[in-house]
This record gives structure tokens, sequence and C-alpha cells, in this order.
């Protein structure tokens, strides 16, 4: 010590060497510390034997059904027609499970099954309002007849002869004694489950155990059969199995069938976008456990918080329980955080209140948010209502799942320092990219040690260091010579000291950006959205607005950017290169040339205007198909005023040797070089 001591540059050399040391540690702790998650999971039940794209499957062997079928339907409905595809997990309802021979929406009579002409219907015209595409437009008569005949197959129920459609009857005319006869019957008959106003929207389970809503009858224009009444008189006749609405084909005479659709057809409001409808659509229900559930299912929540298999799968008893890691250099290594209602390891010790302000503002009570490790700024726009009804979701409704999520891993100070002051985006320098890996990096037996302990023994021994150093440089060296002798001495050691003191303070600000910065200047720096014009009808202008809403909330903007023209690339192993695309209403290099329902296909659906399987981890259509109708409508709405970009993004490229081992989304536009780089 006495060696030490002896002079104050020693005592400097020292104490800064070890403070590097430490730092150094930090960094190199950082790049170790989360590198094996707590646990992998394999995927199954779901097809994990389908890989993306779809015609890598493709055998030559294989018929031309088989070809069709693995091309545009395994993906939901898996290469075994079970319902369980690799992009299934995230839809409500599930895709059909063709093995049971059920199927909803047929003109053939109760217990039998659909005629060859209902499913050339189904394949060719889709399911208005659901993730069920029409293929019309590029499947040939000869490769529906196909895929239909390979379908039956997955199922005995084809076996027999096949089934006709059954005469209906005529209608009985829909005047006002029909209609108080319906309501009668819908009384006693359907408003259990649909309510006594039609829209109810109830959580029931089908036949699988799964999830599903009651229809909200008074929006015809979300039946996913069709609103023609033909079309649900069938649907009272012969049911929709494998959900819960039975057939009232035994209980119910013909005439009394279209009593009952009689009334349902009356108690329609308008729609939306027509003179004198409102937007009344899940998005806008009282109930915040209702409307959380909706927001929830329908935004990217899961993309992060919910356990991925190596082939993208979302894992459902997991559900929203966190731990992918990201990250985001030089920021650190976070993990997504658990969102269930588990009170010791999730969100159920938090106040309602708390966790919309850490959704839409980034502020915990304990901490701020880093956008980059949760993107707060792009919820920002979200109403208080939405905020807390999410909240009021996540805290009382979601199943709790115990996964103590580890806290960020930052590296040393020094180094995130600096690569903050090289990068050219001050002051919130942007990272070059982002990565995503799958795997639950949450501990579900937590010890009693924080995950990032080391780390922290770190930190606390720079600050022990930094003290010493400090009391050390004091007393170092002759005692005469500790402390100035004139007011010149002084004034130089405040000076000094002031100095390093505001550098030290510059230093830890920049550290800690971007959580030192109020939401409202982050708000007003990263989201110059493009506001819809106020001009049309009062319903256009509404439901521009909800769409604009919808945009900038559910993370469109944060992939195809503000003005919708894209360009961002997404690479990772096995998925090759893929650029988010251009959604402007340029013509030739956007989607300005597309019809509407093309555009809501591909937002639901994954199916882009030339038929092209769109991938559920680039674009998150899986999530987007439990969308509303009248929410989608919102959002073309609002697409179709963006101005035209002419930005002409290139189509995806194949897995290639250079590919980064983890999926790797760049925060640069216009990177049009395939790879990992």
């Amino acid at each position: 010590m006495s060696w030490l001591l002896a002079s104050r540059w020693r005592v400097l050399l020292v104490g800064v060497g070890l403070l590097l040391a430490l730092d150094l540690g930090r960094s190199l702790y950082a790049r170790v510390a989360y590198a094996t998650p707590y646990e992998q999971w394999d995927g199954k039940p779901y097809d994990t034997t389908f890989n993306f794209p779809p015609s890598s499957n493709l055998r030559p062997e294989m018929s031309l059904g088989e070809k069709v079928y693995t091309a545009n339907c395994a993906v939901c409905h898996g290469a075994s027609g079970n319902g369980k595809g690799i992009s299934a997990s995230s839809i409500y309802p599930r895709p059909r499970d063709f093995t049971q021979g059920q199927f909803k929406y047929k003109t053939t009579a109760p217990g039998h099954p659909p005629s060859d002409e209902d499913l050339i219907r189904t394949v060719a015209n889709g399911l208005p309002a659901s993730p069920m595409p029409y293929f019309k437009d590029f499947l040939s008569a000869e490769e529906i007849e196909a895929v239909v005949t390979y379908v039956k197959g997955f199922s005995p129920v084809f076996a027999d002869a096949a089934s006709e459609a059954m005469p209906i009857p005529t209608r009985v005319t829909p005047d006002d004694a029909s209609i108080a006869r319906g309501a009668e019957l819908f009384k006693n008959n359907c408003a259990a489950c649909h309510g006594a106003d039609g829209r109810a929207r109830a959580k029931l389970k089908d036949s699988t155990g799964a999830e599903v809503h009651t229809r909200d009858l008074t929006a015809p224009w979300t039946f996913r059969g069709g609103s023609e009444p033909e079309q649900l008189w069938l649907r009272v006749t012969n049911g929709l199995a494998p959900s819960p609405m039975p057939s009232f084909a035994e209980t119910l005479t013909p005439e009394e069938r279209w009593d009952v659709v009689n009334y349902v057809l009356s108690i329609a409001h308008p729609a939306p976008w027509e003179p004198g409808g409102q937007l009344q659509g899940p998005r806008t229900d009282p109930d915040p456990h209702k409307r959380g559930e909706y927001l929830v299912h329908t935004s990217i929540c899961s993309l992060c918080h919910t356990q991925l298999s190596p082939q993208a799968v979302y894992r459902d008893e997991k559900y929203l329980s966190g731990g992918m890691q990201v990250q985001a250099y030089p920021y650190g290594i976070f993990v997504a955080r658990n969102l269930t209602s588990d009170p010791e390891t999730g969100l159920g010790a938090r106040p309602v209140e708390e966790i919309a302000n850490i959704i839409r503002r980034g502020q915990a009570n304990d901490r701020s948010v880093n956008f980059f490790g949760m993107p707060w700024q792009a919820f920002y726009g979200l109403s208080e209502e939405d905020g807390l009804a999410i909240a009021t979701y996540l805290k009382e409704d979601l199943p709790p799942v115990k996964s103590r999520v580890p806290p960020r891993m930052e590296y040393g100070a020094l180094e995130t320092l600096i690569m903050k002051i090289a990068t050219p985006s001050l002051p919130v320098p942007v990272p070059s990219a982002l990565t995503y890996s799958v795997g639950s990096y949450g501990d579900p037996n937590p010890g009693p040690l924080p995950a990032d302990w080391p780390r922290r023994v770190m930190v606390g021994a720079q600050w022990m260091v930094l003290v010493g150093l400090v009391i050390l440089f004091v007393i170092a060296g002759p005692r005469e010579k500790r402390f100035p002798t004139t007011l010149g001495g002084w004034a130089l050691a405040v000076g000094a000291t002031v100095m390093v003191s505001l550098c030290g303070l510059v230093g830890a600000v920049i550290n800690n950006l971007p959580e030192v910065l109020p939401a409202q200047v982050i708000n007003d720096n990263t989201n110059i959205y493009i506001q819809p014009p106020q001009t049309g009808t009062p319903e256009q202008v509404a439901l521009t607005q909800r769409g604009y809403q919808i945009f900038t909330t559910i993370s469109c903007a944060f992939c195809h950017s503000v003005d919708g023209s894209g360009g961002f690339k997404v690479n990772g192993e096995g998925l090759g290169t893929r650029w988010t695309r251009n959604i402007s209403s340029d013509a030739a290099t956007g989607i300005g040339a597309w019809s509407d329902a093309e555009i809501a296909r591909a937002i639901r659906s994954g199916v882009s205007r030339d038929g092209r399987p769109l991938y559920w981890q680039g674009m998150p259509w899986d999530h987007f198909a439990n969308l509303d109708e009248e929410d989608v409508r919102a959002v073309i709405a609002y697409v179709r005023t963006l101005p035209p970009v002419a930005n002409a993004v290139p189509l995806p490229a194949p897995p290639g040797p250079n590919d980064c081992a983890v999926y790797t989304f760049y925060l640069a536009p216009k990177q049009y070089e395939p790879g990992c780089q």
C-alpha cells in the first residue's frame, strides 16, 4: 500500500486499470451470459416437418392435388390435414382439421359431408372476412378440382357416394309477422350464446377444445359463409360443426328456420362504410376484458413474448410468457418479459394502470423501458382505453405461467459509450440490426440469485474502485500536498472536479439513452406519421382515421416505414433474405394497382397478389388473421391515402451460405444485398 500511496500517478494508473479491466469483463460476460436458452421446444404437435417456403416441400412424385395442397394449404392445415400447420397456432378459430370430415359451409343435409361443388366453391372464393383466402385468380379449375380430391382423402366420411345439395324451401316472406315469430324463436334458441341483442361475442369451446367466439349477428359483413338468406337458412339447418353452433333441423320446422333468418337479417345495422354506419366492432367493445383480448390477439405481442420452436411455431401453453432473446447492439441483450398473470414472475402483482403506462409510454414504476428491446413507441398511439383494456386482459385473464425473465445484459460502460458516440444518429443511436433468438431464456425454476449477478458484482466493484480511487488520490503523496494551499490551486482543483463530473454526467446520459428522454420527445421524433385526409363522407373519414390508428399501433410502420415504402431487410438461417414490401399507393412498385380484396388477402391470409405465400415471421399475417372485417377495411382505406413512393423492393432471395445464424432485422432501409451483411 505504501508503494501505491507514494505517487498519485500510481493511484490513477492502478485505479483506471482496474476500472477498465472490470469494464472489459462486463463486455466479455455480456457475450456469453445468455448464450444458451433454458428451454428449447421442438414445435410438436404442429407440423414441424414442413419447411418454408412451401415450394421447398414439393417432390416430383406428388400428384397434382398434393402439390397444390402443399404449396398453398399445408402452411395452415398441416401436411397431414389435421389443422396444425406451422402458422396455425396464432389463428382464431384454428384452421380446419380435415381429418374430422366436418365442414361448416355446405349445401348438403345435416350429417352428410359437403359436395364437391361446396368444396370447390370454398377453395375458389375463399371465406369472406376470414383467413381462408380465395384462389380462383391463380389456380386453374383443374388445380382446384385436384386439391379438393386430395383434401377429401384425409377423412373416411367421403368414402360413400357423393352427397348432393338438399332443396331449400321457398323463403317465408320477411314481413312483420315472420320477424316477430323469429324474434321469439331466437330468444328461446339462440340468445343464450348470441345474446338478447345478437351481439354477445361469447367465448365458447369447439369440439376440439379450441376457443371460438360467437358471431355478432348485427354485422352480416362478418359472416364467413356469406350473408345471403339461403346461406343463413343452411347454417341454421346444418349447424357449424365442429363449432358449438348446433343444427336446428330436428327442433325447428323449415318455416321456423326462415323466421329466424328473417329476424337475424332485420337486426343488422349499416356497415361502417355505408351511409349512417358506425364503427362498432370488437375494437370498440366497452368490456375491457373482451376488448383487451381482441387487441392482444391482433397485435404483434406474440412475436417476442411467446416461445418459438426452430421452425417459428408458437407454443400454446407458453403464450405470452416471454423468454425470447433480443439483441440491440450496443444497448445490450434483452429478454422479452413475462406478460402472463403470474404474480411472482409475470404482471400479476403490477397495477393495471402501470401495465398500461409501460405499453404506451415505456414507463414502469421502477424503470424506463428501452424501445429497442420493447417498441413501446409503436403503441404510443393507442388510446388510454385501449391501453387499459390490454393491461386488464394481461393481468386478469391471461393464465399464469411461471418464467422468471433475466434482466437486460449490458455491455461495459466504455464500449457502450464509444459505440453510441460513433453512431451518427444521436441523440438516439440506432442499432444497425435487431436479432431475435428462438428458445426460452426465461427460467421456469428460478434460484435465489438474479441471473445477471456476475454483472452486478462487476458494476458494484467498479463503484468501489471509483470511490477508492478518489480517496487514495487525495491522500497519496506528502501530507502538505493533499489539498491546495493557494486560491489558484483551489480554483484549478474545483475546475478539474467540475469538468470531470460534467464529462461523467454526459457519459452517463449517453449511456442511458434513450431511457432518459421523455416519452413525448421520443414519440414526437419517431412517430412522424402521415395523417389521413379529412375529406369524404363522415363514414369515410371515420374509417380512414381508424385505419390510421391501426397502422400506427400494430407496427405496420415499424416494418414498412411511415410512408409505406418498405425496403427493410430480414435474414436468417433457413429463411434466406426478405425485404419488407412497398405498400404505398405507387402503382408500379407499391400496391396502388392492387384490389381491396387482394390487399385484404395479403393482410390476413399471407397470400400476395401473384399467389406467393408470405412468411408469417416477416409479415405477421397469422396475427392479423384475427382482425375484424371493419378493421381490415379501415387499414386498406388508410393505406390507399399514402402518397406513392417509387421504391422497387427485391423479391425474396433463397437461403444461402452467408445467412445469419439467427433471425436478423436490419434497421437501415434499402440494403438490397442478400445475406448476413
